[in-house]
């Protein structure tokens, strides 16, 4: 099957729970023995048609069903992702090497020689991603990972408090003008919402386009857009009483860029 066999089937079991049946009311209704029934609802080599069979008895369909399952996996994505996190936190060089050997691509034995990590060390590492889902070591010692090279911070934990700071000195430290820079715009939360998902889109979308790129490394930009309270932006230091001298000042001013 296609969308992962176990979710769906999960999604199924909801929906005979949400019409109120028991697997034997339902085996009577699709005249199929009970433990060939309970079987199906519990393997993942179910076939299309007799998922979408008991689809049609339980008043659901395919669409519906996968709606149901990615809902499952998105809460036991972000459970994982909040535990994660906590160790993550708790252990951000963890979170380095992790970064650098999975979603930088980098050989572990390099990294292994750039930070004078030892042979236990290196292992103490790779071991501790694989208890925490991410990798699994192979016979020869070389590590597999089974998540995509990238990471996703579960949004508002600590882990994820640590990077936006981390991430906001970064771009701060450096002297560029801001691309977009606009004060006192009115706009409602859920605009907000919706140019941070578009812009989100846009950046993943042009971010795979370029990663296979020779350049990559070279075109690699820190991104951070941050929408705050409208208040007034003062370039002093407030209003202070002042001299005539400045009217002096003033008049040279513009009459020399005048006669420029």
């Amino acid at each position: 099957m296609g969308f992962c066999a176990s979710l769906l089937l999960n999604a199924l079991r909801v929906k005979l729970k949400e019409n109120n049946l028991t697997y034997n009311e339902l085996s009577l209704r699709v005249n199929v023995p009970i433990s060939t029934l309970k079987r199906h609802f519990h393997s993942n080599s179910i076939g299309i048609d007799k998922l979408m069979e008991y689809a049609t008895v339980l008043n659901t369909n395919i669409e519906e069903l996968s709606q149901i399952a990615r809902d499952i996996h998105n809460r036991e994505e972000g459970t994982r992702t909040e535990v994660l996190d906590k160790v993550f936190f708790n252990h951000p060089y963890l979170y380095d090497f992790f970064y650098e050997v999975h979603v930088k691509g980098r050989l572990v034995e390099e990294v292994a020689k750039e930070s004078d990590l030892s042979e236990q060390s290196i292992y103490i590492y790779l071991r501790s991603l694989e208890i925490l889902g991410l990798l699994e070591l192979r016979s020869d010692g070389v590590p597999c990972f089974l998540t995509p090279p990238y990471y996703t911070f579960f949004e508002g934990s600590k882990l994820d408090e640590l990077f936006t700071e981390k991430l906001r000195l970064e771009v701060l430290s450096q002297n560029y003008r801001p691309e977009v820079g606009m004060s006192r715009v009115c706009l409602t939360q859920e605009q907000i919402d919706q140019i941070s998902e578009m812009v989100y889109e846009k950046i993943q979308h042009f971010h795979f386009q370029n990663k296979e790129s020779k350049e990559s490394e070279l075109i690699r930009k820190n991104i951070l857009l941050s929408v705050t309270d409208g208040n007034y932006i003062h370039l002093s230091n407030g209003l202070v009483n002042i001299e005539s001298t400045l009217l002096k000042e003033i008049y040279e001013t513009v009459n020399n860029d005048d006669v420029k």
